[in-house]
């Protein structure tokens, strides 16, 4: 048996328990154009643990995969991977994960032998703000507490999430989640966030609404309680 030397704290900063909120933005219209298949996982917290676990904030199910096989965290500075003793192992550009890392931008991060994630790592003035999992159509994106969203351009590096849509700001809104809460925010007067059709500057958000952002429409779906 691999022993399990699995390190998840539940405590941030001054003894306040943490937990990680899991949401999925689904894409039903973007930049104007109905698709379909698009969604990205968000997820609010200071750490997300991958594993075959279904409690996992990224559950692999793929026997390849230990129950609770690695951890990244979000610390002020940087973000760190450690690899838990699981059975198959942890890779980060073709090399064996041991002690803890430093996960840098476009890092590619193996699981097991099962999947390979590439990494987004983002700044802002600086400070480590999140991080994106992507594998295919499948990604994560993980923030302790906000998460901005702006214009999809080649110079806008400073936005958690961008999404390919002319008619959004550079820095268009941001989501922040604290005291179990998620709001959405508007960061234009002239061209605001709109929740089930209505124009808002503020407003908490809530399962099963629609977020229009410039010409494009994201269902909110709550996957679990903070």
């Amino acid at each position: 048996m691999v022993e399990d030397r699995t390190r998840i704290s539940t405590t941030v900063g001054s003894g306040t328990e943490r937990h990680t909120l899991r949401a999925r933005l689904i894409f039903e219209v973007r930049a104007g154009v109905p698709v379909q298949g698009e969604s990205l996982n968000l997820l609010f917290g200071a750490q997300m643990l991958i594993g075959r676990d279904e409690s996992c904030e990224i559950p692999i199910l793929d026997n390849r995969i230990s129950r609770k096989h690695a951890l990244i965290r979000i610390d002020p500075d940087a973000i760190r991977l450690v690899d838990l003793g699981s059975t198959n192992g942890t890779v980060r550009n073709g090399e064996p994960v041991g002690e803890e890392i430093i996960l840098m931008n476009r890092d590619r991060i193996e699981f097991g032998r099962a999947l390979t994630f590439e990494t987004r790592v983002i700044e802002r003035e600086g400070h480590v703000t999140s991080v994106r999992l992507a594998s295919g159509p499948v990604a994560y994106l993980l923030a302790p507490a906000e998460a901005l969203i702006g214009r999809a351009e080649p110079g806008n590096r400073a936005c958690d999430l961008l999404i390919y849509d002319p008619a959004l700001e550079l820095r268009h809104a941001r989501f922040e989640h604290f005291y179990g809460n998620t709001f959405v925010v508007s960061l234009n007067d002239q061209n605001p966030v709109r929740v089930n059709g209505k124009p808002v500057k503020e407003l908490e958000v809530h399962h099963d609404q629609l977020i229009e952002l410039g010409k494009t429409l994201i269902r909110y779906e709550l996957v679990n309680p903070s």
